[in-house]
């Protein structure tokens, strides 16, 4: 059998001989936890906010400003490191395309994950989806795996030394405490977990599928594809066998990434006008991690994502609003690159289905043929950079056009309450000593707090005229 032939035969083993009805009432299942999911963290998004106070929100959001285009190229660093790293899991005589398709299969699975339920599952089948013309598919799939596996191990060691430094650095209630003992030794044995894996090459998945076969349960899906889950795993065990210089390439890039995560902590905090520490960027950085991982099947972690960062926050000494500010300022990046991901998946699958449409039906075909319909079919990439352009330009124009009422709300609110200091002299004085001294009496300043509009008059300086231990100046204020 060819390898053409074998590939062809592994893609239709990987679809479930499972009866239609089955299907579309597990797909409707999926659709109302999606739904119910999100609902629930839409619903708490909007308490946190209430609880918060929105004008909080909007102060600080209003300090950050024209720094959120540096936020969001922080955001796109950490996609770029991860499609390095994605590379690096292709074997080099398979690796049959450049970094610019890399970082667009990477930026599409990453929308999927984002928006839907299912999160990395469905994702990550998505990016095997769009590298199947240019990556044989049975090394794909163990790539993405490997991958997966060693960006989820750097996660673990992440998390882990996050809570051993807030533990370390903080003084923390006890219940706090003991929540980080749990996520750190959580982290910790599944790091063992994976490190004791590779060493005695544990295939986990065939030995669950064994094991539920001895108690009697013969899942149809896992049983008919024992082998190809076996020849899964002894790909991804020969990857650090005989790629050991990758492997830990892939585990440094991966480092390189949460470093970058963290600097976009760092100067989030910055522009919001706190003096922020590397640790506590580190250690916000890390727990949210955590947040992500505990609730992915949130769809977008939407509301649980600000909720826990403000939490998080908060336990650090920070105000309640900083820490909404921040995780919805984050948010907003990772929807940009989002939007993007389903642009460059729109890109890749819609002109492929419109043109199927078209052969099916001479109607469409002839509508289609119209000057806009068949620039959009036949010129893809003209068509998107337009809409993107279009897209960008209204952006800046509802960001700039808010960003200008947020300033000039802030000034009238400034100037609603506006205060000024006068520092009152005697004409022809220049200071408390020498030729010209200042020359009005301390007494003067009750007629002065007694002038409308004046709220307090306090003497600054004050020449001693007699005195029983000497003469001089004496500073009573200021």
């Amino acid at each position: 059998m060819t390898e053409d032939a074998a590939q062809q035969t592994l893609a239709e083993d990987a679809v479930p001989d499972v009866p239609p009805s089955e299907k579309s009432g597990a797909r409707r299942s999926i659709m109302w936890l999606q739904a119910i999911a999100f609902v629930l963290g839409l619903g708490l998004l909007v308490y946190v906010i209430r609880r918060v106070g929105i004008q909080p929100i909007f102060d600080a959001l209003g300090r950050i400003g024209l720094g959120f285009f540096v936020i969001l190229a922080i955001n796109g660093l950490r996609h770029v490191f991860r499609t390095m790293a994605m590379s690096l899991s292709v074997a080099p005589e398979h690796r049959d395309f450049n970094f610019r398709h890399a970082f667009a299969v990477r930026l599409g699975g990453e929308a999927i994950s984002f928006l839907t339920f299912t999160g990395p599952v469905l994702g990550e089948a998505t990016k095997v989806a769009l590298l199947r013309r240019r990556v044989p598919l049975a090394h794909g799939v163990a790539a993405l795996v490997v991958d997966n596996i060693l960006y989820n191990l750097s996660v673990g060691v992440f998390i882990l030394s996050g809570a051993c430094v807030m533990l370390a650095a903080y003084d923390l209630p006890a219940v706090v405490s003991y929540v980080l003992l749990v996520i750190a030794g959580s982290a910790a044995l599944g790091v063992l977990a994976v490190v004791f894996a590779a060493q005695r090459r544990v295939m986990l998945l065939t030995w669950i599928i064994d094991r539920l076969g001895a108690w009697g349960l013969h899942p149809k899906v896992l049983t008919s594809r024992r082998d190809q889950v076996y020849a899964l795993e002894a790909k991804v065990y020969d990857f650090y066998t005989h790629r050991r210089g990758a492997f830990f390439a892939m585990l440094a890039i991966n480092f390189v990434a949460h470093a970058s995560s963290v600097l976009e902590v760092y100067i989030t905090l910055r522009m919001l006008g706190y003096r922020a520490e590397v640790q506590a960027a580190y250690v916000i950085e890390s727990l949210t991690k955590v947040i992500n991982f505990v609730f992915g099947f949130v769809p977008g972690t939407i509301g649980v994502y600000e909720g826990g960062t403000e939490i998080v926050l908060r336990t650090l000494g920070y105000a309640a609003a900083t820490g909404v500010t921040l995780a919805l300022v984050r948010k907003a990046g990772t929807v940009f690159w989002t939007v993007i991901g389903l642009f460059i998946l729109a890109w890749r699958t819609v002109p492929h289905g419109a043109r199927h449409l078209t052969d099916r039906s001479p109607r469409l075909r002839k509508i289609m043929d119209s000057l806009v319909f068949s620039n959009m079919m036949h010129r893809p990439a003209r068509t998107l950079v337009s809409v993107l352009g279009i897209a960008v330009g209204v952006l800046l124009i509802v960001f700039t056009v808010g960003l200008a009422h947020g300033v000039l709300r802030e000034r009238g609110r400034r100037e609603a309450s506006i205060g000024a200091e006068i520092m009152m002299r005697a004409s022809g004085t220049i200071g408390f000593t020498g030729d010209q001294p200042f020359t009005l009496p301390a007494s003067r300043a009750a007629e002065v707090a007694r002038v409308e509009g004046v709220r307090a008059a306090v003497p600054i300086g004050q020449n001693i005229v007699k005195s029983d231990k000497g003469f001089g100046q004496r500073l009573v204020e200021g």
